[in-house]
């Protein structure tokens, strides 16, 4: 592939621009962000949208709305022209081709796709091969000079695209993970298959049971209901029969019941009749004496009312004079009462100050037993805490930190962070050490690589007359026995070699140990710094609260003054409350007097109305003597009472007599209603008696037939019973059978799976080793460095240095072979190691480019380089005549001089400009 035309139209820094390349060498030059990058980075979008902004959109120049990118260039002898454009709306891309020498282009195909697949075809390549093959990013060259061995090999086998495989083996790890976690978690759901089968096939049974012995059950349901059938006719005619005996049976006990009533109840009539003719004539002698109660009542409750009255009267006037007298007394003590009731509530208040205080007292004593437990604890921790500090510098001399480094560590923050130091310092010691084990393991297989290199010359000497094994020049015995010296010597300094680096892994290796153990002591010692920084912080807090209880105790003496003081007033003011003492309880007394009293004027008004009911009841009883002569003034309560009560009696007896002799005739009516009833219940006892001589029931024959149908009746419910149950156990039974069928069906359906995921790990397994260093990357790297090694040689030779040969290990480190034998890169002049990197990294390219190497970009080749190997690669470029092609982005003027074609670039207001 050769480029021929690139044209920008407002792609990044440009706005519009044709850029012509030719054959040969061309260097683009120009300032730091001049916009020489952008020209490559516009090759590589035109040919597969590679590019390095955050979104498309970013390619597009500040204040426009359009961009784009065409690029021409020749393959196979063809020419092609790409069309990339972009708008605000959409993106569009072309491909054509030039259909002659002078034709116009004709297009190809359109699409995003389709112009990427059809380049990918033209050129075979894809993106990443581009990137990595044509494209030589800057410091490429630099690393190649001066990286470690291990850093080269990682360089060259991104180049390669190793990198993607080694990332591909990486990625593999944590899904090949994620189903050994899946197969996990299936075979912990799987079930033993015997087992569940075995289940399977019990239930199937005991439900094969249950099925016959209910088709049995349903049987001898049928039969019993058969047999009650047959008997239900004859036991409901002789339940009719039954019924109407009994019926008539009861009938004739209760007529006989009732006839027996009737009968009582005309005898309890005629004997009510009789009563009623004594009763009347007891009324016609009780009617005199029963017109006299009334006035000896009224007599009585006069009598009785007037020494009530009497009584109050007596009463209500001693009551008016206490009134009075208890008056007297409220008004005389009212001034002591007062008194007292203001010294009490000067000794109230006083209280309330002396136990405000009394509390102070008590929390301050509180505060003194806080502070000694307080003083102790910070005495404890504190004690605790320098201990701590002591060990712990202690332990860090022990662990070989520097003493003079200790004296500045004054604190716990100094010494945690000393020490949190020390473990970085030990870490790095650590990582230093792991690193060096590596770099001599990767030096053992160096030497080793040497011995291989000079054990085949060495065996070929012995098998050869007088030509050199590596250059076929002749040779003879003396430059023989010289070169197998040579061969020998160094075969002999490699094995020594190899032996003192293997001494130096295992001091390493002890050393490492050593220091991997002084960390995890170190980590504990930092731990243990934390956990008495947070003690320290919670000391801290302690003396704060000390400093408050100290503030707290300086008021215990004000506080103890106080309180005396008003002690002392409280027992003052008490003897003064107590000269007022009797007042005050004269005055309540007087007062709860008055209160239980009441009012003097309702009392004098309630004298004056007893008064006056007395003379009321002393007008009745002149009008009830005036009524009878046996009453008098002069009659005794005794006599008078006697004489109410023989009334009474008699009053009472008359009411009796009169309401019985009320019901006479309705009794009369009853009494004739009854000897009709006895009449008809004769009669329908014995017609009732007829019914029941004439009734077919046979008892004997009834009992034979219900206990067979209760016994028929127990076996259909026994029967059902156990039907039902057996059902119910079917049921539940059914459940767990179909719950065994389907944990069957997930079994087996969980044992594909795990058997599938077994099979896709092994195959997950087998891919992850493919990928691995040992995989295609080994069958890679071992079939590309052939090629590799064939292709920087011809690169190499182009330099015409004295070397005969060039040879590339497993692990891509370059030796050359001239007149004084072997070298390797370290070995050679600063020159050299640029032209073997060069060469190295065009025979990757060409390696890689899959047929003649045409053309090659290189981006900042010098970056990185010292200026004698930066003056080196310069010259080196200028020699180059085996590509057809090579583009150089550079800042470096020097290059100015090796081109064919110069192409500079310079920016102006923000716009990138070729200058002719």
């Amino acid at each position: 592939m050769i480029f021929k035309r690139l044209r920008l139209k407002n792609f990044k820094s440009y706005s519009n621009e044709v850029i012509n390349f030719d054959k040969g060498i061309t260097v683009i030059v120009g300032e730091n962000g001049a916009g020489k990058s952008s020209i490559f980075e516009a090759i590589s979008f035109a040919l597969f949208k590679q590019h390095t902004a955050g979104k498309l959109g970013d390619l597009v120049r500040n204040n426009t709305d359009h961009m784009s990118v065409e690029l021409d260039f020749v393959s196979r002898g063809k020419e092609y022209r790409i069309v990339r454009d972009k708008n605000k709306s959409k993106s569009v891309s072309r491909l054509l081709t030039k259909t002659s020498s002078d034709g116009e282009f004709m297009s190809l195909c359109s699409g995003e796709k389709e112009v990427s697949d059809n380049i990918q075809a033209i050129l075979d390549m894809d993106a990443n091969l581009f990137l990595n093959a044509i494209y030589v990013r800057q410091g490429e060259i630099a690393e190649l000079v001066d990286k470690q061995p291990a850093d080269k090999k990682r360089l060259i086998g991104k180049l390669l695209g190793l990198d993607s495989l080694e990332t591909a083996w990486k990625n593999l790890a944590p899904l090949i993970s994620e189903y050994e976690n899946k197969l996990s978690e299936i075979k912990g759901k799987l079930y033993s298959k015997d087992a569940l089968q075995e289940e399977y096939d019990q239930k199937t049974s005991e439900l094969n049971e249950m099925k016959n012995r209910g088709h049995e059950l349903e049987s001898q349901i049928e039969e019993v209901k058969n047999l009650r059938e047959e008997i239900s006719e004859s036991k409901r005619n002789m339940e009719r029969e039954k019924e109407i005996y009994e019926t008539q049976m009861n009938n004739l006990t209760n007529e006989k019941q009732t006839l027996e009533k009737l009968e009582k109840d005309k005898h309890t009539l005629q004997e009510n009749l009789d009563k009623i003719r004594e009763a009347e004539e007891e009324i016609e002698r009780l009617e005199k004496y029963v017109s006299k109660l009334d006035v000896y009542l009224d007599f009585e409750k006069s009598v009785v009312s007037i020494q009530s009255l009497k009584e109050s009267e007596m009463e209500t006037e001693e009551k008016i004079d206490s009134i009075k007298e208890q008056k007297r007394l409220v008004h005389a003590k009212k001034q002591g009462y007062n008194d007292y009731l203001k010294c009490d509530e000067e000794i109230t208040k006083l209280t309330n100050q002396k136990i405000d205080l009394e509390k102070e007292l008590a929390t301050i004593t509180q505060l003194e037993k806080d502070k000694k437990k307080l003083l102790e604890s910070i005495e404890a921790d504190r004690n605790d805490i320098e201990k701590f500090f002591s060990l712990s510098k202690e332990k860090l001399l022990e662990f070989d930190f520097p003493q003079d480094d200790l004296v500045e560590v004054d604190n716990l923050k100094k010494l945690g962070e000393t020490t949190n130091q020390f473990l970085e310092e030990i870490s790095t010691k650590i990582d230093d050490l792991s690193n060096s084990i590596s770099s001599k393991k990767e030096e053992i297989v160096a030497f080793k690589q040497a011995i291989a290199a000079n054990e085949k010359p060495l065996e070929e000497l012995s098998n050869v007359d007088n030509k050199c094994p590596v250059c076929q020049s002749d040779i003879d015995d003396a430059k023989k026995e010289e070169l197998i010296n040579q061969y020998t010597t160094e075969i002999e300094e490699n094995n020594k070699a190899i032996k003192d680096n293997e001494e130096a892994i295992r001091l390493f290796t002890k050393n490492k140990d050593s220091f991997k153990e002084k960390e995890s002591k170190v980590k504990k010692l930092s731990e243990d710094i934390l956990e008495y920084k947070y003690k320290f912080s919670n000391l801290q807090k302690d003396l704060q609260r000390l400093s408050e209880i100290d503030e707290g105790l300086d008021s215990k003496e004000y506080i103890g003054n106080k309180l005396g003081e008003l002690i002392l007033e409280i027992a003052r003011i008490k003897e003064d409350r107590e000269k007022f003492k009797q007042d005050h309880d004269d005055y309540n007394q007087s007062k709860g007097a008055l209160d239980v009293l009441g009012s003097q004027t309702e009392a004098e008004y309630k004298l004056k109305q007893i008064k006056n009911e007395i003379d009321v009841h002393v007008q009745n009883i002149k009008l009830a003597i005036d009524n009878d002569p046996h009453l008098s003034g002069d009659m005794d309560n005794i006599e008078l009472k006697q004489r109410i009560d023989d009334l009474k009696e008699k009053n009472e007896e008359y009411n009796q007599l009169k309401g019985f002799v009320k019901n006479k005739n309705t009794i009369s009516a009853q009494f004739d209603s009854v000897k009709e009833d006895i009449g008809v219940s004769n009669n329908q006892l014995e017609i009732i008696q007829n019914k029941i001589d004439a009734s077919t029931y046979d008892k004997e024959k009834y009992e034979q037939i219900t206990y067979r149908d209760e016994m028929y009746g127990r076996r259909y419910e026994s029967f059902s019973n156990e039907l039902s149950e057996i059902k119910g156990r079917a049921r539940e039974l059914i459940n767990v059978h179909k719950s065994l069928a389907e944990k069957i069906k997930n079994n087996d359906r969980f044992q594909m799976e795990y058997d599938n995921i077994s099979q896709y790990l092994v195959l997950l397994k087998d891919i992850r080793e493919l990928y691995g260093k040992n995989g295609i990357q080994k069958e890679l790297r071992n079939n590309s460095r052939p090629i590799i090694q064939k292709n920087t040689k011809e690169f190499f030779d182009d330099f015409n240095f004295n070397y005969s040969d060039l040879i590339l290990d497993d692990d891509y480190n370059v030796t050359v072979r001239g007149p004084e034998g072997e070298s390797s890169m370290s070995m050679v002049s600063g020159g050299e190691k640029i032209a073997i990197a060069l060469a190295l990294r065009l025979g990757i390219t060409k390696s890689m480019a899959k047929g003649d190497l045409e053309t090659i970009l290189l981006d900042e080749p010098t970056i990185h380089l010292d200026d004698a190997r930066r003056q080196e690669l310069i010259n080196l470029l200028k020699e180059m005549s085996l590509l057809p092609q090579m583009i150089i982005v550079t800042h470096e003027n020097q290059l100015e001089s090796a081109a064919d074609n110069l192409i500079k670039v310079e920016k102006e207001n923000g716009i990138s400009n070729i200058v002719n």
